[in-house]
This record gives C-alpha cells, structure tokens and sequence, in this order.
C-alpha cells in the first residue's frame, strides 16, 4: 500500500513508523528542511508515549533533552490571587526539548523504512469523487492509497477537501492560540520565585494568556493571544515582565518564534474514503493549555493499528480510528473546551472574582474541568453566589462541556454520513462562541 503523509507532525511521524515496519510504503512530504524541525523550546508530555513509538525503555530516552517540571502557579488578570498547583512525585510531569524530540522520532522513522521529501511544499489533496487519491505538491503530483494529513491547523490538504465530505476546514475566533515564545538569560545574585513556573490569565486585560517560567540557567517567557500578536504587544508584554521579574536578562538563549496552536475541541469527523488527519490538523489539543504531543502519539498509534487491522482504508474503515479516538481521548478534550470558552467570554473583573472567590480552583486548571464532583460544585455555588452572571457562566462552560463529550464518546458507530452529519450539529449546539472583536 502507497502511504502519503503530508507534513512531519509527531503523529503522522508515528503512525509512519509503524506502517513502514509493517511493509507498507510511506513516504513524508515535508515543507521544511530537515534541519529546520522542532521548534526552540521545551515541551511537557508523557514520555512513556514517546518510548512506546520508539520501541525503547522510558530509561533510555536521553537525558540530557529533558527535566523535571516545576510547580505552577495561576495568576488572576489583576496580579491579586494566585492559584497554586503542587506536583507530588507520581504527576509530576517532564519537559523534553522539541528539536531532539522531532530527531527521535525522525530517526525512528527512517529505520523502520519511511522515506522523506524535505523541503516539498503540499498545496492540495488530489481527489476522484469523494475519495482522496493523493497530494498535490510543488514537486508534481503525487498518488497514494491513504494520505495523512499531519500538516499543521492550516493544513492545505484539510483545508481543500470537497465540501461534500462534511469536514470543518476553518477554525472560528478562539479555536487558536497565537503564541511568542523566546527563552532569555538569567541574571546571577537575583532572588527568584518559590513556584517557577507562572502562568497569568487574560494578562494585561487581553484574551489569552502568558507565562513566566524562571530555570536554573535561563527564564522562559510566552506571550499568547486568541488573535495575531503585533510586535509591538509582545515588546510591552516584555517590558512589564522584566520590569516585575528583575532576573530577567536580555539576551536570547532560545527560541524567539511564534506559533499557532489549536485551543479548541477536536474535528467531529477527520476521516473519509483515503483520509486521516492526525495533530494538529485534527485540532488534536487540550483546549485549556494547548498541549497536543501526548494526544497525536496515542492517535498516529490508533490510526496505524487500524489501518493494519483494515488496509483497505474506504471511509468506512477509518471512521473505527475516528469513533475510536473520540471515544478515549476526544470526549475529555471537548469537556476542557467548555471552561477554556466560558472564561474567554468573561471581562476580566469577573475572572478576578471568580479566582478570589476560589471558584476556579487549582483542581479546575490542573483538569480543566475534568471531574468536577457535586459537593465541589455546591462549595462553588456558596461563594460564587456574591456575583452569580460570573459564577453560572462557569458552570454553564462545564456543563456545556461535559454534554458535549458525552456526545463524543458515542459517535455513530458506523459510518452514515447523515448519522454523522446530525452527530455533528447536535454536538455545535454546546459550543459556545468567542465573539468578534
């Protein structure tokens, strides 16, 4: 069987791997060079995941890319209350560095057979009727009997399918992050915060957020909007930071790119006659904090074990890795997505409140609204009554949330496209909408 998979995301990395060992052919379309992958920062994931696409030991992953996470602290849009979260020693997660990340799984990839075409750029899917038949690239066109799309938020194979296929292509206000993220020096003999790592909500009073993380060598600072940051933004940002955090050097050590990263629920349906999307292309993210590498492992996992399991690949197949993966994992993220939208809506007076009222608790940012339980929400509902539009906005993101990922974890069991049509708008009658500025 031809594989095509357009754009090196982890997940498509992984699911290669496995595909290629299995005997098939795959090949990766990749717009950058190969040098160029990864970006200039740390991440935090479950590094069993990576071990298992890797085929090695936890223990083996090297260990000068990788560190131990620091606590957390979140911080109310005014600076007044801060939401402290403590890690003991079995959830206490590790950051690993994305360049040697994407090398590992690269390098994994290649010896299990998978061939690349660096600096390729994808401009379309080819397609006959409803099926997708391959890609088309800068390169020439290119044939194959699955492609997938691990090719980013603004995926162009994604975002070129036929209508017909019912597969959203557009993401809304909200749906994404705008991110700077740069890593200065730190300046010797100045004293540092007890919790490291500083996360500040609606910061300045802007939709998004921004952290502060202080390292032993070196601070970590991200600026992010949910719309496209001027320079301007991110050097004022800047300045307050390094006016409140004195350690804070000028030189850059790491990093300085921009990112755009999903912070919404996953595609209802990213599957079809020949397709897959996996990542980001999927919108495959915790919408609360926007990490997706542990989410596009288990899923390049789940689509190779079907794809082997169901090698003819029709629409019909596919959609058992689509129900599969709403079924463990994308319900949750759609839950998140409830709180993430409900305090986007909120001036930012009511977010002070609802932090200085302890209604946002650290249990709600370390989750993101994952297992609220009733005698948690009654405690809420004592103190969130001194301004309930601000309380019963929280509690309608929550549970708008949890219906919707109810909704998600029963997804047609077979593909309909009319079952999954009506699926699909039962589920968007629970989103709720960022405004336009």
């Amino acid at each position: 069987m031809q594989i095509l998979i357009a754009g090196a995301g982890h997940g498509g990395l992984a699911a290669g791997a496995m595909l290629a060992k299995a005997g098939h052919s795959v090949t990766v379309v990749e717009q950058a060079a190969r040098e160029q992958l990864g970006h200039d920062w740390e991440d935090r994931f479950t590094f069993s995941l990576l071990a298992d696409a890797l085929g090695v030991a936890e223990s083996d992953l090297p260990r000068e890319i990788w560190r131990d996470r620091g606590d957390c602290t979140f911080v109310s849009p005014n600076g007044q209350t801060h939401v402290d979260i403590h890690f003991d020693a079995n959830s206490r997660q590790r950051v690993m560095w994305r360049k040697p990340l994407h090398r590992l799984l690269l390098e994994h990839a290649e010896a299990c057979g998978v061939r690349f075409l660096f600096e390729t750029q994808v401009t379309a899917p080819l397609t006959e009727g409803l099926r997708v038949t391959g890609l088309r690239t800068r390169a020439g066109d290119m044939a194959a009997d699955l492609v997938i799309d691990a090719a980013g938020a603004f995926s162009p194979v994604r975002t070129g399918l036929p209508e017909a296929l019912g597969i959203e292509k557009s993401p809304r206000r909200g749906d994404l992050f705008y991110a700077r993220r740069v890593y200065f020096d730190r300046l010797p003999d100045a004293a540092a915060p007890e919790i490291p790592f500083e996360v500040y909500l609606r910061h300045a009073g802007e939709a998004g957020l921004s952290w502060f993380c202080t390292n032993p060598d070196s601070v970590d600072v991200l600026i992010g909007r949910i719309d496209p940051l001027t320079d301007a933004q991110f050097e004022a940002h800047l300045a307050q930071f390094r006016a409140s955090h004195p350690w804070m050097g000028t030189r850059i050590v790491h990093g300085g790119q921009s990112g755009v990263i999903p912070v919404r629920r996953p595609l209802t349906r990213m599957t079809a006659d020949g397709y897959a999307a996996v990542g980001d292309s999927a919108f495959m993210t915790t919408p609360m904090n926007g990490m997706g590498i542990d989410l596009s492992l288990r899923a390049g996992k789940l689509l190779a074990e079907t794809v082997l399991a169901h090698p003819g690949c029709t629409a019909q197949d596919l959609w058992l890795y689509n129900r599969a993966f709403h079924r463990l994992y994308g319900g949750d993220t759609a839950k998140n997505a409830g709180l993430k939208s409900a305090l986007l809506r909120l001036p930012a007076q009511d977010v002070d409140f609802l932090f200085a009222a302890r209604v946002v608790e650290s249990s709600d940012l370390a989750g993101g609204g994952q297992g609220v339980s009733v005698p948690a929400l009654l405690g809420k509902l004592r103190r969130g009554m001194k301004k309930p539009s601000a309380f019963f906005a929280v509690v309608n993101g929550l549970m708008r949330g949890g219906r919707a990922a109810k909704l998600y974890k029963n997804a047609p069991e077979t593909f309909s496209p009319a079952a999954i049509a009506q699926w699909d708008r039962s589920i968007a009658r629970f989103d709720l909408p960022i405004e336009s500025r």
